[in-house]
């Protein structure tokens, strides 16, 4: 398998991993928050096609994101590997004690931690890699804006059920981007010496 190819399936996975994070929120207002089918289609199933899709997104554009964007994509897997563990352990948490409820309080121990890590990582990683994506010009440049706003909707109030459509959008459309657009044309990834 070529190296074009592969990166033309890694954005197949972001689109996958876009469209179950997408699917989170229709599946909570069903069935409610932490909803344990929501959680591992959306939460573990999403993250984890999001986690190898985001190397596709990357890669396509490797040579004219820079910099900037290999230390955004770095940042958004840390982070997104963050968000995986997360709900791994909201997801056992609610089936060992039935209280969904238990993840409001204060948690004891490394998962506060864990999680500030993860809110950086995520949110500085998001904002590098969308603005190294509208820089480098070889993605739908909105997708890139997604990502920033994606940040910014953890400062406005009431967009709780928007965040995970907005998470599962930019996936879509920067990772189909990556799928139709390598189909048919050889993709170079540079490696400088």
């Amino acid at each position: 398998m070529t190296l074009s190819n592969t990166i033309r399936w890694l954005g197949m996975l972001a689109v996958i991993g876009g469209i179950c994070r997408l699917l989170m929120t229709p599946l909570e207002l069903m069935w409610g928050t932490d909803n344990t089918t929501a959680l591992i289609i959306g939460g573990i199933t999403g993250s984890v096609f999001i986690i190898i899709g985001t190397a596709g997104i990357y890669l396509f554009q490797a040579e004219k994101a820079g910099v900037l964007g290999f230390i955004g994509f770095l940042m958004t897997t840390l982070g997104n590997i963050l968000v995986c563990t997360m709900v791994m352990i909201a997801l056992f948490v609610n089936t060992a004690l039935q209280d969904p409820q238990i993840l409001e309080q204060d948690l004891p121990g490394p998962i506060v931690p864990i999680r500030i890590i993860m809110m950086i990582t995520m949110n500085l990683g998001y904002i590098l890699f969308g603005i190294a994506t509208i820089r480098a010009k070889m993605l739908p440049r909105w997708g890139g804006a997604l990502m920033i706003l994606l940040v910014l909707m953890t400062f406005i109030p009431y967009t709780d059920y928007l965040f995970a459509v907005v998470w599962g959008l930019f996936y879509i459309v920067l990772g189909w981007a990556v799928w139709s657009r390598s189909k048919n044309s050889e993709t170079k990834v540079s490696v400088t010496q």
